[in-house]
């Protein structure tokens, strides 16, 4: 809902030092004191942090950065999550709010040869993966639902299908030229990495030392960037955990409290299964889990059950509703064995052998028994 229309003048300063810089905000009916300026985390999932703000002093916003802000898309609102996104490029920039909504603010930008570039991708994107459409019929599905009128929202959900289907064929094209066309720049490396990267895995040595020379093929202003520097760290907690290394440890509770780790299951064969009570998918694959234990019973072959649940009553009421009556540990809260095995979503299983390294990842289904076969004596 639209909510107010203002004229926001944002007049972003670098300073020449090295070591710092200041964006300065003059503002004019902007209904706040505060505003902030984060790094995208995720652009996909609106996903923001905030590096620095600033209060309203004298008419205007000063942000004193200690450290180089390096060129990448920014997100500069009142809240972390509700503002506008700014590709900043280390030019002195002006940006005008033009409109608010209680989704987002609107900018209009000049003097940033990149965020120009960036709107552009983003306005052609948007009718290249027919956005207009597919807004309209999503705005029909809402009300179909609202109305709780089933059949029409099928209706609507198999009319829309070959829209999103055709949607992705034609992001996937446009997204991968205007990568190419903009390799030299930090907007084609933040593209690469924010639209491809994140959505892909690398378990094996050969596909992370490909990937590692696909993203030097950048230009050295790109490489400046943090989405390089991101690319660069995760591919180094890719190794860690890439086929063929020893799986990280991982400890935690078992259904009784006592502590558990994976290495107290060296000499089997593990199926490390990632999971938690409230991942209907990660539920599905217990079946597959069942077969497997019947499959190589009586043999050195184990299941070990690791949790994300906060809530142990939670945690054990899906054990015994599931029957997976194996080994099972709950995470302590702040564990990050998520990042440790580069897991971006669960259910995530991996198979382990004796000596603790890791044989096969992303099993599921009948691979859950076909792989472990190779192994398994």
């Amino acid at each position: 809902m639209r909510t107010g229309v203002f004229s926001l003048i944002l007049f972003v300063t670098f300073a020449c030092t090295s070591k710092q810089r200041v964006i300065t905000v003059e503002a004019k009916g902007l209904n706040t004191d505060k505003l902030y300026l984060c790094e995208v985390i995720s652009e996909y999932r609106g996903i923001h942090q905030a590096v620095d703000s600033a209060v309203l002093k004298d008419g205007k916003f000063v942000f004193n950065l200690q450290e180089e802000i390096p060129p990448e898309l920014y997100f500069i609102g009142d809240s972390p999550w509700h503002g506008g996104y700014v590709f900043l490029d280390g030019n002195d920039i002006k940006l005008t709010l033009e409109d608010v909504t209680e989704e987002q603010m609107c900018w209009e930008v000049k003097g940033s040869p990149l965020n120009e570039v960036y709107r552009r991708f983003e306005k052609v994107l948007y009718d290249e993966t027919f956005g207009q459409i597919k807004d309209s019929l999503n705005a029909l599905f809402y009300e179909a639902r609202e109305r709780q009128d089933r059949e029409e929202m099928a209706r609507i959900k198999n009319e829309s299908m070959p829209y999103y289907d055709e949607g992705v064929k034609r992001e996937r094209m446009f997204v991968d030229s205007y990568i190419q066309e903009n390799k030299a720049n930090p907007l084609g490396i933040y593209l690469y990495y924010s639209r491809v990267f994140q959505r892909k895995d690398f378990p094996t040595e050969e596909e992370i030392a490909a990937e590692r020379e696909y993203i030097q093929s950048f230009g050295e202003m790109a490489k400046v960037s943090s989405s390089f520097m991101k690319m660069e760290q995760q591919l180094s907690r890719y190794e860690n955990c890439a086929i063929g290394h020893e799986a990280p440890e991982i400890v935690g509770k078992d259904t009784l409290g006592n502590e558990l780790k994976l290495s107290d299951l060296r000499g089997n064969y593990v199926l490390v299964d990632f999971w938690n009570s409230y991942c209907h998918w990660c539920r599905e694959e217990t079946p597959a889990l069942k077969r497997a234990l019947e499959h190589f019973a009586g043999k050195n072959f184990k299941i070990l059950g690791v949790s994300f649940d906060r809530v142990k009553k939670l945690w054990m009421d899906a054990i015994h509703e599931d029957g997976s009556y194996w080994d099972h540990l709950m995470l302590e809260k702040g564990d990050d064995v998520m990042e440790r095995y580069c897991i971006k979503g669960i259910p995530h299983i991996i198979l382990v052998g004796p000596d603790g390294k890791i044989l096969a990842k992303e099993l599921r289904g009948q691979d859950l028994i076909d792989v472990p076969d190779q192994f398994v004596k």
